[in-house]
């Protein structure tokens, strides 16, 4: 045997520990396309006999259709009859894409558990189940059975829908493998989630990973285990390989199995506080409480038995002191936070209209850079159905009927538990002080609709009261409300505390970058004004924004600062370009006084121009160009905003000062983009408030 000389061996050794092998990760659902479905929906319906023509291809997807004839159905009693489920496409179908309609109408798909009331179906045991009022007999039917595997992201990546929630991931049918090309890196291994998507998944599932026609995983297991989703993990060869064939394919109940984020990622890579290389982008997390004021935390003036955990995270960060919304409510705001856009140039402003897939949001330029993206929101306007999700590999819902802060941190805390050596983009997000208030951890609101009951419905009421009327009501629930809305904000700090333990045990917290904030406020009874939306006050502006990251010192920044500095600042912490024309800065390098724009950009139009301390509002971005407002305040005496200026002095210089801005903000970058909006979607906006202009 040869001998090595010990000191060019240390030598190696040493440069070998110190400069490791640069980390790759290859998604392979990023450039994956599927087989075309009509084909093989085809094959399912001539397979069981049924018409292969009844098939047509909406935008995004097929539908099936079959009709029922009335003496299909059976009777199980006074008011329930059934037939079976139809087999082919109706039999491979995912849960919750199925519509049964007659000449008279629609009927609805009754969940689980309860019987179903009349005029509603649902399926049991595999079969179709209709409700009926007592002596009625089912009509002439029409099943109709909407097929879909996923569509591709504006990033290239193929994405499935799994009920509310979207991943990147690849769809297999039960029998139908699908195969991949990609280059496999050494010391390397493939991960996914596998989640059956079956209306029978029963018996036993066969999940197989062949690598250049040589099986490299196998795994039988009962088919429910999949259900909830399942972690799967395969060793690669240590050496890789260039141009390597993987087939996935299953065996077992029919439907699909989505393999969420596929990846082929290094084998070995430490934890969120210990990477095995030397060169990394830093986590980054957003705490994104909606409807939350400022004075909600003691930094800002509030009681500090509210918040006793967001305040000691508050103290040991950068905490901006004067920050403020782009928008009085949830869609623009967010809109601004994720593009960096005001609302004049992102156009996302209103109920009918969704952030335009033009634009880049911060999620994209993050993914495009490596990160792991992902978002748990309690949906509503922050939802794909708004065009929010642009950019996250998996965006989980939860839906009004449901909210859960709880839920929340279980998934915030799932996602970063998936850890697989990239770099994390989080976004945690609740409407826990959202109306309708609840109290407590369980979340009671009982009080709430007391308060209903009893008359006071302070939203509805505040357009149909005459103006005194209105006052007194609000003077007589007003602290009622505020009572319950305060219950919801101690429960946030809860959960968000839960979050923050959970993000420092895992050296995310000193590691990475945490930032918190709000979409927008909310008016407890300032100006005569209660929740959000509308006029462009500052209890529905002012907002916490407080950041922690690597390297920067806790202190207090008192300069002017919005949602729109937010992008800026996590582009530039990750390393990423940003746009030249963005209006927010980097808040760690801020150290200079400048103005703060809102906007209302629906049937009515306000402009909210903020500098100095001194404030105007004008209802529309000509006037304040042409030096007119509406009036005038001055926060420091005045911070309230309850005696108007009629002639300020500076407010003619302010306006001249900052014409540009106005313009520039007030500008837009892309097209409007409409939402075409599910009744269900309309009915839960409603049902939180959101109806009419606001």
């Amino acid at each position: 045997m040869a001998r090595v000389p010990f000191l060019p061996l240390l030598f190696t050794l040493l440069l070998t520990a110190c400069n490791p092998r640069e980390p790759r990760w290859v998604r392979l659902a990023q450039g994956y396309r599927p087989a075309p479905l009509l084909p093989l929906v085809q094959h399912w319906q001539n397979a069981a006999g049924l018409d292969a023509t009844r098939i047509s291809e909406p935008l995004g997807g097929l539908e099936v259709r079959v009709e029922l004839a009335p003496s299909a159905w059976r009777p199980l009693d006074e008011r329930r009859w059934q037939t079976p489920l139809p087999g082919g496409a109706f039999a491979h179908g995912l849960p919750g894409f199925l519509k049964l309609s007659s000449g008279a109408g629609e009927f609805r798909l009754a969940p689980a558990g309860a019987p179903p009331p009349p005029g509603t179906f649902r399926l049991e045991d595999g079969a179709l189940v209709l409700a009926l009022p007592p002596g009625r007999e089912p009509p002439a039917l029409v099943l109709e059975q909407r097929m879909e595997q996923g569509r591709a992201t504006e990033e290239g990546a193929w994405q499935l829908r799994l009920g509310s929630d979207y991943a990147t991931g690849i769809p297999l049918w039960s029998g139908q493998p699908s195969t991949l090309r990609c280059d496999l890196p050494p010391a390397s291994r493939l991960t996914f989630r596998a989640q059956l998507l079956s209306r029978t998944p029963a018996g036993e599932l066969h999940l197989r990973v062949t690598l250049d026609g040589e099986e490299l995983f196998s795994e039988r297991a009962p088919a429910e285990a999949f259900v909830g989703g399942r972690d799967v993990l395969c060793a690669l060869p240590e050496d890789g390989r260039d141009g390597a064939q993987l087939e996935l394919a299953f065996d077992g109940p029919p439907g699909c199995l989505a393999l969420l984020n596929p990846l082929v990622g290094p084998a070995e890579f430490g934890s969120y506080a210990a990477r095995p290389w030397t060169r990394t982008r830093p986590d980054l997390v957003i705490l994104l409480a909606d409807t939350f004021r400022a004075d909600n935390l003691a930094l800002y003036g509030g009681d500090p038995a509210w918040t006793p955990n967001l305040d000691r995270f508050a103290a040991e960060a950068l905490a901006c002191t004067d920050a403020r919304s782009n928008a009085a409510w949830t869609l623009p705001s967010i809109s601004s936070l994720l593009t960096g856009y005001a609302p004049g140039q992102h156009t996302a402003n209103d109920v009918g209209f969704l952030l335009p897939d033009r634009l880049v949001t911060l999620a994209e330029r993050l993914a495009r850079a490596g990160y792991r993206t992902g978002a748990i929101t309690d949906a509503a306007f922050f939802a794909p159905h708004f065009g929010l999700d642009q950019g996250f590999e998996l965006f989980r819902t939860n839906s009004s009927d449901s909210w859960d802060l709880d839920w929340t941190v279980a998934r915030a805390r799932e996602f970063l538990e998936q850890d697989d050596g990239r770099p994390v983009f989080l976004v945690v997000h609740s409407y826990r002080a959202h109306m309708p208030f609840r109290v407590g951890p369980d979340e009671d609101r009982s009080a709430y609709e007391a308060l209903h009951a009893a008359g006071y419905t302070l939203l509805e009421k505040k357009d149909e009261l005459a103006p005194e009327a209105w006052r007194a009501m609000l003077q007589e629930a007003g602290p009622r409300f505020a009572a319950l809305y305060r219950a919801g904000v101690q429960d946030l700090d809860r959960g968000f505390g839960l979050v923050l333990d959970d993000l420092a045990r895992r050296g995310i917290l000193e590691r990475g970058a945490v930032l918190f904030t709000s979409d927008h406020g909310e008016a407890l009874g300032e100006n005569d004004d209660f929740y959000h939306g509308g006029a462009l006050w500052d209890a529905k502006l002012r907002i916490p924004l407080v950041l922690r990251a690597p390297g920067l010192e806790p202190r207090r920044l008192t300069h002017a600062v919005t949602l729109l500095d937010v992008a800026p600042t996590l582009a530039a912490l990750a390393g990423v370009a940003g746009e030249a024309d963005w209006l927010g800065a980097d808040l760690r390098t801020l150290a200079s006084e400048r103005p703060a724009l809102a906007f209302r950009l629906q049937k009515e139009t306000q402009l909210a121009l903020v500098e100095g301390g001194k404030k105007l509002l004008a209802r529309d971005l000509g006037a304040l160009e042409n030096g007119r407002f509406d009036s005038a305040y001055d926060l420091a005496s005045d911070p309230r905003e309850e005696a108007p200026l009629d002639a300020a002095a500076w407010a003619a210089e302010l306006v001249r000062r900052n014409a540009r801005l106005v313009r520039q903000a007030g500008t837009e970058v892309v097209e409007p983009a409409p939402a075409l909006l599910q009744p269900d979607i309309e009915k839960g906006l409603k049902e939180i408030g959101y109806g009419g202009d606001d």
